[in-house]
């Protein structure tokens, strides 16, 4: 498909053209001249007037500046950072010069603007500490509410999924053709013995309920042993003075198979016909019946009945209450003439379905009715007897009344006044009138235990109990005060930060005058900043007698602790052993009366591989093998010495134009190198426990053991530049440092035919995947092998003078770069 016609199909004439795009049709259109280039610019952008305006302003001519090497090795980025592009203009005046210091001196050189400062700065960090703590504060409200209603959501969802599961199952047995004739019979000897009716009576329907409800007729015995096992008072034990770990998130089994335990039948009137206790048959529920059951019954609707005690005799320390799943019995059209009850143990499902949220130290959930009693048994049951809320023995469930205040259940009235209960219990009985059926509460009440608690609550209106989740409020908002102890230790740090910094910018001051004044750093002049990297800052320079032009780095006044100093004296003593004309030359090193540290060396006329790729796109394979073949007889050079660059990338190699030659590569940057001829008693100034170099450009082994480093690491690195250069991406695509590290050990690397989508011939692919092996073994094991294979294949895909010339006679014009030149030679 030709080119123009691949870019117009994403196009449309009535949108913005994607930024990327544009630079992709520019890059293109670099690749073209003349009537080729206004064919193709015709093709692909049509009547688009906007599209073609934007294009050809990528297209125009402008200065690239002049690069300069001095950019520190970066750690841990992962998109590789691009120069800065610094304009060339005419000599500034020394009063523009170190612009970066121009603004300090200014202000410590007067005591008002210092002073004013020193405010401005404190009230800043105030101002910072005040407004972080309350956004932190904000947004810890705002995720614990996520949090309270996230968790009430699933709990409340495999709640209620139970439930309705225990109503079909009763809608089923409701529908059995032999337990409705159990049932009718039923009816029909109780109309017949009418007081005189009795479990003796009714053996042969009990049976027939026997073999069609076996799961229902627990024993005494089954049932007390089916609590035992289950009741979550057997199940944790809370210490309130046992370790955080110990009284951690508890979750219990999410289904209990076995939790069925009892069914009753009634007549209309609740008159009980049968049940698996033969003790209450004959006898009435109309004192224990919810009014809302007769209701449901007698329309006709399959409801639910949560734990209840509304039987004043019952024993409140029997643990064996249930919940109902209830259904009518009636012919299709007729009017309900029984009750069919199954009750379900409610330590079974109905408790574990919130116990399973118990998080933390103090965190639960638990079910309450609108009576304001719990109706699940409590994270802290045992708690509550040691203090006398409850009587030993007695579980929460069905008995405990939801009110802050201390004493005896038995000794609160059994329809409290409204401020008895808790807030949050007293917040969803009004949410029954007001239609709010959901809320959450983050400022801290008096819990049933009496201590301060957040909490949220969601009600059933169905199932007519609601669902609360509660935790201590000094737990829910724990990150907080370890977030402020933080933010003071900070604030403290930032103080003595400030007050390092105020004699520290003196002394820059001091310095700055020096170098101001006279702009003479040993036997160079200082002409202006160029270039700015996380050792120090590079200055374009000229020699007093020479009057050459050179790039001097100064090391930044903030980095002169003796690690700094010895890694740059490292720096500049290895890169000036290198003698080859692709690797930067180093001139000259000392230090000034003042105590900064420099080292002048070759300045550079040209662009990074990183810069040339980002802005123009892919390159030509010829140029690419060109560009190879002399980063690698530089780096034949270092690894003869013994030395390791380490840090091989894009952005540490430049094209230059050099005494009349085009693309000539310089190597830069020999500040990661390790020297494998040292003595191992040497110092050794790169941590070992860093791994140094740019993510996208290290080896595998590197990945592993950062200590780990020879020849072959930077032919691995020689490589991934190569792939780089002719597809335009990086082989790995990451969003951090970490993922690429990642992708780098255990992702394949890409093919670069399919990651160039062009013919890429087979030699140079071939030769890339060996240098890009993840075991080293693999790759060629000597600069020299690279070397020869380019060699080999440069005479069949050769880059030529002319066409190096011709690229940067249009791409680069001679006088963009000169300027520096004709400034740095006036006198």
């Amino acid at each position: 498909m030709p080119a123009a016609t691949q870019f117009a199909i994403f196009l449309d004439p009535m949108t913005n053209p994607d930024t990327k795009l544009v630079e992709r049709i520019a890059a293109e259109a670099r690749r073209r001249s003349g009537a080729q280039r206004e064919a193709f610019l015709e093709d692909t952008c049509g009547t688009d007037i906007a599209l073609r305006e934007r294009v050809e302003k990528l297209l125009q001519p402008r200065p690239l500046g002049t690069l300069v090497p001095g950019t520190e090795a970066t750690l841990t980025h992962v998109a590789s950072d691009v120069p800065s592009k610094h304009s060339i203009h005419p000599r500034n005046r020394l009063s523009r010069l170190l612009p970066t210091t121009n603004i300090i001196v200014h202000i410590w050189a007067s005591h008002l603007y210092r002073t004013i400062a020193i405010a401005v700065f404190v009230a800043l960090i105030v101002l910072l500490g005040l407004g972080s703590r309350y956004l932190v504060w904000n947004e810890l409200h705002k995720l614990r509410q996520q949090e309270f209603e996230a968790l009430l959501t699933a709990e409340v969802q495999a709640l209620t999924l139970w439930i309705d599961s225990c109503k079909s199952q009763a809608e089923l047995v409701a529908r059995d053709p032999e337990v409705v004739a159990a049932i009718d019979s039923l009816l029909k000897k109780h109309a017949e013995l009418k007081e005189k009716y009795s479990s003796a009576d009714i053996q042969p329907e009990l049976e027939i309920l026997r073999e069609h409800l076996p799961e229902f007729n627990k024993t005494e015995e089954e049932t007390q042993a089916f609590v035992q096992k289950n009741d979550p008072i057997t199940l944790y034990v809370y210490d309130p003075n046992a370790p955080g770990g110990q009284n951690s998130t508890f979750r219990a089994e999410s289904i209990t198979e076995d939790d069925e335990g009892a069914y009753i039948i009634a007549d209309t009137f609740g008159f009980i016909l049968a049940s698996n206790q033969e003790a209450r048959i004959g006898s009435s529920l109309k004192q224990q019946l919810d009014p809302r059951v007769a209701y449901d019954i007698m329309n006709g609707n399959t409801g639910f009945l949560p734990p209840n005690r509304s039987d004043a005799s019952q024993d409140q320390t029997d643990r064996a209450t249930y919940v109902w799943a209830y259904t009518p019995i009636r012919e299709e059209g007729e009017s309900p003439r029984a009750m069919l009850g199954l009750g379900y143990f409610s330590v079974g499902n109905f408790t574990r379905a919130l116990t399973n949220i118990r998080t933390g130290a103090t965190g639960e959930a638990y079910a309450f009715d609108e009576k304001g009693r719990m109706l699940t048994e409590s994270r802290f049951t045992k708690d509550l007897w040691q203090r006398d809320v409850l009587s030993e023995g007695t579980p929460t469930r069905a008995n405990l009344l939801l009110a802050p205040s201390y004493g005896p259940t038995s000794h609160e009235p059994s329809n409290p006044r409204h401020g008895h209960f808790t807030r949050l219990v007293s917040m969803a009985r009004d949410g029954q009138t007001e239609d709010d059926d959901f809320g959450v509460i983050l400022e801290p009440y008096k819990g049933y235990t009496g201590h301060d608690v957040v909490g949220a609550w969601l009600w059933l209106d169905d199932y007519h109990f609601g669902v609360a989740y509660e935790t201590a409020a000094y737990e829910a908002f724990s990150p907080f005060t370890y977030i402020s102890i933080g933010q003071y230790v900070l604030l403290g740090l930032i103080a003595a930060f400030a007050g390092i910094t105020y004699f520290a910018a003196n002394s820059m001051v001091m310095m700055r005058r020096s170098i101001g004044d006279n702009m003479i750093v040993g036997s160079y002049i200082l002409l202006r900043k160029i270039g700015e990297g996380g050792m120090g800052q590079v200055y374009l320079a000229r020699h007093q007698m020479l009057k050459r032009p050179t790039a001097v780095k100064l090391v930044r006044p903030d980095k002169t602790d003796p690690g700094i100093i010895k890694r740059f004296e490292r720096e500049v003593q290895l890169s000036s052993r290198l003698k080859h004309p692709n690797t930067v030359e180093i001139y000259d090193y000392g230090k000034t009366p003042e105590d900064v540290f420099y080292y002048a060396m070759e300045y550079l006329d040209g662009v990074t591989l990183e810069e040339l790729v980002r802005q123009n796109g892919w390159q030509a394979v010829p140029r690419v093998l060109y560009v190879m073949r002399q980063v690698a007889a530089s780096l034949r050079e270092a690894h003869a010495m013994g030395l390791i660059h380490r840090d091989i990338k894009p952005l540490n190699i430049m094209l230059c134009r050099v005494g009349g030659e085009y693309d000539v590569a310089k190597v830069l940057d020999f500040g990661l190198v390790k020297n494998l001829s040292a003595d191992p008693g040497a110092t050794v100034v790169t941590r070992t426990t860093e791994i140094s170099g740019t993510p996208m450009y290290i080896p595998p082994e590197r990945v592993k053991n950062p200590t780990q480093a020879d020849p072959r690491v930077d032919i691995y690195a020689l490589g991934a530049t190569a792939f780089f250069m002719l597809t335009g991406r990086t082989i790995h695509l990451a969003n951090s440092a970490v993922d690429v590290l990642v992708q780098i050990v255990t992702q394949p690397v890409p093919s670069v035919h399919e990651a160039a989508d062009r013919i890429i011939p087979e030699p140079l692919q071939d030769l890339l995947d060996r240098c890009l092996a993840k075991d080293p073994a693999q790759r060629p094991q000597t600069a020299e092998e690279v070397i020869r294979e380019v060699e080999a294949m440069l005479a069949e895909h050769p880059w030529s003078t002319q066409e190096a010339q011709t690229w940067w006679e249009s791409h680069v014009p001679a006088n963009t770069l000169a300027t520096w030149a004709e400034t740095a030679y006036e006198t």
